[in-house]
């Protein structure tokens, strides 16, 4: 059998990348990888070189927005690197008893438990280990790893009321930056009916659980008619292509808390829409029988 190889950049342009990518900004990744924004523009440039396609939509500066290119790398690299930190911490925990693996989506992962990471841990205890792991949504029912305790999504189907806790009800309102809403005060104003020219931000994954502008729309008593959509693959960089401006968007309440605070989003309805749905963490057969995961999931649902 021939030896396989892996033609892939260098562990440091990719760790670049993704830091670049996570923060929407070079200096930031600097700082936190300990070198220069040279030194990651540098690993930038570098790796749009190789494969020939810018990674960055540079729409203004110090603000940056992944391009189509950019989000498929992004997505391969912090799924290749969660899965490198869990196998090393696996081989280097000395007791498995005191570790906790959970799986949820990117989105998932930066706007839920991200706020919510040094909290859990602190209830879990210091010395006990908690590991994420993250997966594109079609592969969260075929692809697990056998390591893990707890999944976090929306689909319970067959899962039993004993394994799963709701973690948030589904309400959705529409957000926007506040120079978006400046620009559009007259329309937004009034009845939505009359937002039918506004570019409207919206998720390509429909299946997969997550209300849609269509089910707000309905909802708010408008019907027969199709917004101009902009779509995404990923929640996280809908918003941030929403806090450029580039549109509505749907705030899930209780996930986007920080855009809110800091004013870079803001309600342009003030009142939430709710429906019969939920992001639910459920625990896996392995956590069925894992202490931790019993008490971890006790803590997600407070």
């Amino acid at each position: 059998m021939s030896k396989k190889r892996y033609r892939i950049p260098s562990s440091s342009a990719l760790q670049a990348f993704e830091a670049a990518a996570r923060h929407c900004n070079f200096s930031r990744a600097a700082e936190e990888l300990h070198t220069s924004q040279s030194a990651i523009s540098r690993h930038i440039a570098n790796l749009e070189e190789r494969f020939d396609t810018l990674l960055f939509d540079r729409y203004r500066k110090r603000r940056l927005l992944l391009s189509r290119q950019g989000e498929i790398l992004y997505r391969a690299v912090v799924s290749g690197l969660d899965n490198i930190q869990a196998a090393i911490d696996s081989i280097s925990a000395s007791r498995p008893g005191d570790q906790l693996t959970l799986a949820c989506t990117h989105e998932i992962s930066h706007l839920y438990l991200l706020p919510r990471f040094e909290a859990l841990q602190q209830a879990l205890g210091s010395d006990k280990t908690i590991r994420v792991m993250t997966y594109e949504y079609d592969t969260m029912k075929t692809s697990l790893d056998p390591r893990i305790d707890i999944v976090i999504q929306y689909d319970i189907d067959g899962v039993d009321p004993a394994d799963r806790r709701r973690l948030a009800a589904e309400e959705v309102r529409p957000v926007a930056a506040p120079a978006f809403i400046e620009t559009h005060r007259g329309l937004l104003a009034g009845d939505p009916d009359g937002w039918r020219e506004l570019p409207f931000l919206e998720l390509s994954k429909h299946n997969y659980g997550w209300a849609t502008w269509q089910d707000w729309l309905a909802a708010s008593g408008q019907h027969g008619w199709q917004p101009d959509y902009r779509y995404f693959g990923n929640y996280v960089y809908l918003l941030e292509a929403a806090a450029a401006g580039k549109g509505l968007a749907l705030e899930w309440r209780g996930l986007i808390d920080r855009h809110l605070q800091n004013g870079v989003l803001l309600p342009v309805i003030e009142d939430y829409i709710g429906f019969d749905r939920g992001i639910y963490a459920i625990l896996t057969a392995r956590g069925r029988g894992h202490p931790l995961a019993q008490q971890c999931l006790k803590c997600l649902a407070t």
